[in-house]
This record gives structure tokens, C-alpha cells and sequence, in this order.
């Protein structure tokens, strides 16, 4: 039995110690080396173990190999010649692998594409406790309250941080259902009435990403939203959307995608037109306040960011008192970085716009830190609706922050 069936057949067999593998001095076949350079795989994590799909279950469970001493035996096969392995391509594939391995635990930056599943919640259920009633997330097992999303992800580089999905993104996606009862005007019924109808989409996204929040929304909220982000992201974006279509579908929601500069507001590109719509050009499906609903995740990374972001949501969200904002912002501690979620705040309630409910919540993350590790991320979200303060009202209310 190789090692890779080993792992297949026995989850709970104990820790592989790295001289238990086949050491390059007793020339291993390349089959053998091959299994076992698979057997290293650091699979990427889906934040939710019950989503491995049974195929795929070897693939989805921890490495079984004690991770002391890894490293160093990978590099021992990179710099191996191999000499006794005859065919060049077998050579080739083993220290590609043996390299792939070595990134995968340098962190998420060091990994290649990947594709993983969120399970996400599209319902929540009533129940009876005593003589109160509260509300809590239905059962994981029941088919119809949740959706799997398939979220691919590029290889990632620091340049494009958008092509990762964000703790705080899963976090939101996973709030939403919660949040129906309040945004209960992007129903099928009331987009009917609207003068676009269900051709439209009621919701937009900024800075989606990899669209796990926005899709999410399609389904939780039975709605149709626009996704977008810059034009190296939309891409990968459109992909998502396509490969979650019917599943969204089957709950009632749907996506597009667009790319949208927060710099120009006004300007939509999607897939085969470029729609374009000046201030007050209430003729145009994308025009100035056309959406009852914006969603953002983790959208500061620029100073210029609070500034651009909340100019981006006065083009685009309509002044109705139903219209509202939801916002997850990681609470990093860099003093930058609590100066741009402050800007944002405070800009957002110069325009009017106030929050209406807020919270906290921990979520994990896989981006390695300055240690080479990852962990708990704490997030603050938070609901804003148009509202009428002064602005000695506005300074003593806050944001939660």
C-alpha cells in the first residue's frame, strides 16, 4: 500500500514522522517520490471541514506528516539530481512538485491558483425558547438553507489582493441571511415594480473581489446584484459568477459582473457594453442612485480609498429611506490603517448617512503574517441608512470604532 492510500484509507492513523518518508539516498522510484510529495500537499482551507467534496476527500483532509523537518527534505529533492531516474520528465514533474510543496508553506502568497467551497447560510429559522423567540442560523444540514459557493482564487500576488477571499468577506457572506427581513424591498416583487423591473439589479457590490459576498447576497436575499471591481479583477470574478450561476439561481437570485473605477464613479464597463451615465442622467439603467443596496468587504488598502469609496456610494445608492449600506471592515491595529477606517466613517456621516446597526465578530484567515502565521481576525460590521442629524449629533454618535 503507498503512502497516499494509506492516507486515504486511514484518517486517524497516527503522525507521519519525515524519516518516515522515502529518503533520496535510497533512490526512490518517481512514482513513489510523486505519491509522497502529494501525500505534502498544504491544501487550501474552505473555513468550513464539511465541505470536502467525497471525490475529493483525500485531497481536502490535514496532511498526515508531522510538519518538523518538511522543509528540509523538500529542498533535498530540488537539489537532488535524481541521477537514477532515467526518464527527464519525471524529473521535472518531481522537483516542480517538490517546489510547489516548499511555496505552499511560505503562506497563501506562496501558493498557486486554487479553488475552494464556502458553505453560507440563506435562511435563518424562528424558534421557541421559553417565553422568548429568538433567531438563529438553520442547520448546516438541511439542503435548502444554505448554498455552497465554488470561489476560484488565482495565483496571488501583492499587487492584486483582490483575487483573495478575505475573512471579513466570508464573515458578511455569512451574516446576510440575517439581514432579509430589513432589506425586504429587493424582493422579485418589489424590483418588478421598479422601472426597470427584474432586468435591473437592485444591489451592487464594490471591490467584490472574488464575489463570495455578493453571490451570497444573491441568494440570501433573493435579489439581483451587480459585481464589480477593477478590470484585472473582473475577470476572475465573471468565472465565479458563471460557475455559481444555477445554484444562485435555484434560490432565487442572479449576478453580472462590471468593472467600475471608484475615481469615475459614473462609468460602468460590463462584459459587451460600456455604459456610461453623467450626474442626474436618471434615464440610464446605471445611473445616479439606481441601487437600494451596496455591499463592501474590506475595501481600504489607499489612503485615497475612504475617499473614493464614499463618493462611489453617493453616485450609486438611490436617497429612498429603504436604501441601505452594509460594510465588514477588519479591525487592524496598523494606525494607517484605523486613520482610513476612521476617514471612512466620518465621510460616510457627512453625507448622511448613518449606522443604523453595527456589531463585532472573529473570523479566521489564511494570509500569513510578518511570523509566517495566521489566525483570528476581528471584524466590525456595520448597516448605514440616509438619516437627518446635526452635526454635533453626527460627532457624538460614532461609528463603533
Amino acid at each position: 500500500m503507498t503512502l497516499l492510500q494509506h492516507r486515504r484509507d486511514d484518517c486517524n492513523e497516527k503522525l507521519l514522522h519525515v524519516l518516515d518518508l522515502p529518503q533520496i539516498y535510497t533512490k526512490p522510484t518517481a512514482r513513489t517520490l510523486l505519491e509522497t510529495l502529494a501525500l505534502l500537499v498544504v491544501d487550501p482551507p474552505s473555513w468550513d471541514s464539511t465541505l470536502c467534496d467525497t471525490s475529493a476527500r483525500a485531497q481536502c483532509l490535514p496532511p498526515r506528516v508531522n510538519a518538523e523537518g518538511v522543509p528540509a527534505y523538500l529542498t533535498k529533492i530540488i537539489s537532488s539530481p535524481l541521477a537514477w531516474i532515467e526518464n527527464d520528465d519525471d524529473k521535472e514533474e518531481i522537483w516542480e512538485a517538490a517546489s510547489v510543496r516548499l511555496s505552499e508553506r511560505s503562506g497563501r502568497s506562496g501558493m498557486g491558483a486554487m479553488t475552494r467551497m464556502f458553505r453560507v447560510p440563506t435562511t435563518t429559522e424562528t424558534t421557541s425558547v421559553g417565553s422568548t423567540t429568538d433567531s438563529v442560523t438553520t442547520r448546516s444540514d438541511v439542503g435548502d438553507n444554505w448554498i455552497d459557493l465554488r470561489i476560484h482564487e488565482p495565483a496571488l500576488t501583492e499587487d492584486n489582493l483582490g483575487l483573495k477571499t478575505w475573512a471579513s468577506s466570508y464573515l458578511l457572506a455569512k451574516r446576510l441571511h440575517t439581514l432579509r427581513k430589513e432589506l425586504s424591498m429587493l424582493t422579485s416583487t418589489y424590483t418588478r415594480s421598479h422601472d426597470y423591473g427584474h432586468e435591473h439589479p437592485s444591489a451592487l457590490e464594490l471591490g467584490a473581489g472574488t464575489g463570495l459576498v455578493g453571490m451570497a447576497a444573491a441568494a440570501a436575499l433573493r435579489c439581483k446584484i451587480l459585481l464589480t471591481d477593477l478590470p484585472d479583477i473582473v475577470p476572475n470574478l465573471a468565472k465565479n459568477a458563471a460557475t455559481n450561476m444555477e445554484v444562485i439561481a435555484n434560490h432565487g437570485g442572479s449576478c453580472q459582473t462590471a468593472v467600475l473605477d471608484w475615481s469615475t464613479p459614473s462609468n460602468l464597463l460590463t462584459l459587451d457594453t460600456h455604459h456610461h451615465a453623467a450626474a442626474g442622467d436618471d434615464d440610464k439603467p446605471y445611473g445616479r442612485g439606481r441601487f437600494r443596496l451596496i455591499l463592501v468587504a474590506d475595501p481600504l488598502y489607499d489612503r485615497q480609498h475612504p475617499r473614493l469609496l464614499v463618493q462611489t456610494i453617493e453616485y450609486h445608492l438611490c436617497r429612498s429611506g429603504a436604501a441601505r449600506v452594509v460594510v465588514e471592515l477588519p479591525l487592524r491595529d496598523a494606525t494607517a490603517y484605523a486613520q482610513m477606517r476612521r476617514e471612512f466613517c466620518d465621510t460616510m456621516q457627512r453625507l448622511g448617512l448613518l449606522v443604523v446597526r453595527e456589531g463585532e465578530e472573529t473570523g479566521l484567515d489564511d494570509w500569513r503574517d510578518e511570523r509566517g502565521e495566521g489566525g483570528e481576525v476581528r471584524c466590525w460590521w456595520s448597516v448605514w441608512s440616509w438619516g437627518n442629524m446635526s452635526d454635533e449629533q453626527v460627532r457624538s454618535r460614532g461609528c463603533g470604532l
